[in-house]
This record gives structure tokens, sequence and C-alpha cells, in this order.
């Protein structure tokens, strides 16, 4: 069952104002689970793969690591509905846009051999792509800040499209005349256009598709081998069938997408434990260098002079005062969340075989159960505080859907009008409470001039939202 709609700000903000230096090289790591795991830990995840995904119906998988080393992997959940097959921590799913770190390493990898450099400009390489008298760099393709069209958003395209196969030339061509949404390098927007470019970079210069260049170049040496450039012809072990949950429990197959149409930007299938594997031959800098996977992990600077929240491939922020490294991944029947504290040293990823699932709430919270940055000194509330906040909640006026908070057994407890369970809300400070079990927000109620509780707001990492008491 989906988690309550305002959980779903749990999502990770795409930026960050900058990172301490990339962490020390990973002590010598094994996919093995370790026979002395923290059973303390392994319970409290327990807890979050039950509150986030359904036993019987659509499903998850969550990896944790610390220190090199796999401490927690579960799936919950069905591989295929109407096979009634159970989901497998061993299954290959679509990631979408985690797809542009391995595109990103892949054109850095290029830059080592001295094929390119970040400030060239994309004439060089595609002579005759209309950059409009601009200067358009390899570097804000990979930092979104290059004001191309995304290829995705752009209206009146025939659904077709999305469905049929496409050349590297038909993707470019859908977006190439479009008017540019800002001067180069002045802002970030995210666009898919700038990773279809950078994997005809990589073809040009490499000659090789890129599908060949991803697997001899990444897959090959990291020992990669549930890891796939997705076709749908290919015969791939493992792979998940993916869904949509309509409203309620009604759920229906993902509508069609061919792979090619998603391309460098998002067109890669794995499991966990492989980009596990990405990980952790990243950090041991078997295919890049140090100093140039540090440039990925380096905020771009905008013309006049302000940071922003991505690098090359990746999304920079701070989870409870740490420096985080993260991406989402969304695509027809799948959601993907990855996310590095290189300071504690913990990854956590969680993937999903439903569209528009919160995969980012349970990594998130993993990795500060795992730091115990969620374990805050819990208090006890009077019963004469529990009572003003007890009555029903809305997460927007206009929809139906409605959140109570009642008490039971001596807590305050939530329960969305959606969801199968209640949560228990841990206090904090009076008027402030978090959800250990579902995801690691920090809620704290609103009062007007007399006292009188008006809703809560829920501040998320890069995220805040308000929502309102209605009686």
């Amino acid at each position: 069952m989906k988690p309550s709609a305002f959980f779903l700000c749990a999502f990770l903000s795409v930026g960050s104002a900058g990172l301490p230096g990339i962490h020390q090289v990973f002590a010598q790591s094994r996919l093995t689970k370790p026979e002395n795991k923290n059973k303390a830990l392994a319970q409290k995840l327990d807890q979050v793969m039950g509150a986030s995904f359904n036993k019987d119906g659509l499903g998850g998988v969550l990896l944790v690591a610390e220190q090199g080393t796999v401490v927690y992997e579960k799936a919950i959940g069905k591989a295929n509905i109407e096979l009634n097959t159970p989901l497998s921590t061993s299954n290959v799913f679509r990631i979408g846009s985690i797809t542009k770190q391995f595109t990103a390493v892949a054109v850095l990898q290029l830059m080592e051999k001295g094929l390119l450099q970040p400030d060239d400009d994309i004439t060089k390489f595609i002579p005759d792509y209309p950059v409009h008298g601009t200067h358009i760099s390899v570097a804000n393709l990979l930092s979104h800040t290059s004001g191309i069209k995304n290829c995705t958003e752009i209206e009146g395209l025939s659904p077709d499209i999305r469905r049929r196969k496409n050349s590297v030339t038909d993707l470019i061509g859908l977006f190439k005349d479009q008017p540019m949404e800002f001067a180069p390098g002045t802002a970030y927007q995210y666009s898919n256009s700038n990773y279809v470019l950078l994997g005809y970079i990589i073809e040009k210069l490499s000659g090789e598709s890129y599908e060949q260049y991803i697997r001899k170049h990444i897959f090959v040496p990291l020992g990669m081998t549930h890891s796939y450039y997705d076709t749908p012809e290919k015969i791939i072990p493992g792979r998940v069938t993916g869904y949509m949950q309509l409203r309620g429990d009604t759920v229906v197959n993902a509508d069609y997408l061919d792979p090619s149409y998603a391309y460098a930007a998002g067109a890669l299938v794995m499991t966990v434990e492989d980009l596990f594997k990405w990980h952790t031959g990243l950090y041991r800098y078997s295919i890049l260098k140090k100093e140039t996977l540090a440039k990925a992990f380096t905020p771009f600077t905008l013309s006049n002079g302000q940071k922003t929240k991505y690098g090359f491939g990746w999304a920079l922020d701070s989870l409870g005062g740490s420096a985080a490294i993260q991406h989402s991944g969304s695509i027809n029947g799948f959601s993907a969340y990855e996310l590095y504290l290189p300071t504690e040293d913990v990854f956590a990823v969680c993937f999903s075989n439903r569209m528009n699932i919160n995969t980012g709430g349970p990594a998130i919270l993993a990795a500060s159960i795992a730091t115990g940055t969620s374990n805050t000194r819990e208090i006890e509330l009077t019963k004469e505080q529990m009572t003003r906040y007890t009555g029903t909640y809305k997460f927007k006026l206009d929809q139906p859907s409605t959140t109570k908070i009642f008490i039971r057994d001596g807590h305050l407890f939530m329960q969305d009008s959606r969801a199968p369970s209640a949560w228990q809300m841990h206090f904090t400070k009076p008027a402030e409470f978090y959800m250990y079990e579902v995801f690691p927000n920090n809620h704290v109620f609103s009062f007007d001039g007399s006292g009188k509780v008006t809703g809560f707001v829920i501040h998320a990492p890069g995220y805040t939202s308000t929502i309102t008491k209605v009686e």
C-alpha cells in the first residue's frame, strides 16, 4: 500500500551548497551479509519496509551498507502480480535517471583519456547543433545548466514517440530546435536532453554504441553481471514487471515505453547488489581517478557565483547535517532512489516495480537509522497535550483524503484515510514529532494567536509542506 501522500515529501531535494572532500577508499567489502549483523537495525528496517510496501502487492527492495559491507538487504511484495511471483533481492529493475551517473562517469573517463574537456563547446563534437550564438559546454550538459529544453516536457509530441524505436539523432531532433530556456550557465534546470547529447558524444568519441561502451568500460570491470542496457527483445534473467497503482488499490500494467526513448538519460537496468558494486568500485577508484571522481561531486557554480545543488550526474544535499550524495529515478513501471553519506560511509538504495512510489523515504530513513540520526531523545506528553492535537487534518483542502490524529494506549497516532495502518508519533519537544517507522521528517505543530492548533509543518530534506487542521 502506498504511504500517505504527505509523506511523499521525504524525497531529498536536488541540491546542496557544497560537500567535504571525497571519502577515503573503502575497506575491502563483500556482498555477503556479516554473520554478526545488528539485529536491532534489521528489526527497525523491517518496520520501514513493512510500512512502505505491500507484501501481497507492489513492493520493493532495500539494501543498506556500512563501511563497505552490506548490513541489510530485503525484498517485499510481488515481482509479477499475475503469476503471484515474490520479489527477490536478485531481481533486475529499471533504474530510470540513476542512469545519468553512469553516463557522467563515462564522459569523465573520456576526459581522462584526453578526448574532451569539461569546458569544450558541444559543437566540437556535434558541429550542426544549434547553440544560438551561445557557448554550451560539456559541463553545462553534465550539470543541467545548459538551458536546453527537456525532451520529456515538450508539449504536443505524439505518444508513439515513446513507444517506437528511436535513434539518438531522432531524440536530438525532438529538442534541438526548441527555444533555449535560459542562457547556458546562468541557471539550473533538470533536462533529460542534456544526457541524450552526452550519450551521443560518448558514441562519437569512443566509436562504440552507448550500450557497448557502458558494458565494456563499467559493467565488466566492476563485475556487474546483472546490469544491462534495456531492450524489450532481450531476455534478462530476473527482470521484474513494472506497474502503476491508480486510486485506491487498482493496479495496472505500466504503459509501454521503448527504452531507446530514455537512452543515456534513463535506459539502464540492474539489481540493487550491482548498484552497490558500482558504488564501491567508484570509491576504490577502479574506473576513475580520485581527483576525477571529485569533479562529479562538486556543485556547479553559475555565472552569478551561486552554487547549484547538482554536480555531474549526482544531486548534492545534506541529511541531518551530514553531506549527502543522491539521485532518484522514475520511469514507466519503476521507481528508484540511492543515497550515500560519505562522512559516515553509509549507502542505501531502494528499488520498486511501481511507478511514482516513494523509494526515497525508505532509503533516507534507513540511512538515518543506520547512522543513529533518527534516535533523538523522546519525551512523554500529558493527556491534556495529546488531546490538544487530536482531530482531522488535510494535506490539500480540495482533496477528499484526510488524516486523523488520535490517542491509543497512551500515545498519539496518525493515520491517513488511504493507509492500512496508523503510525505512532514520537515527540522530541512538546510541539515537535517524528515517525521513525515511516520517514525521518521533522513535524512541527503550528498555532494561532490564541494558542489553538492550526496544523503542522513537515520539514523534509530540502522541502517543507503545511498540513491544515480542519476539525
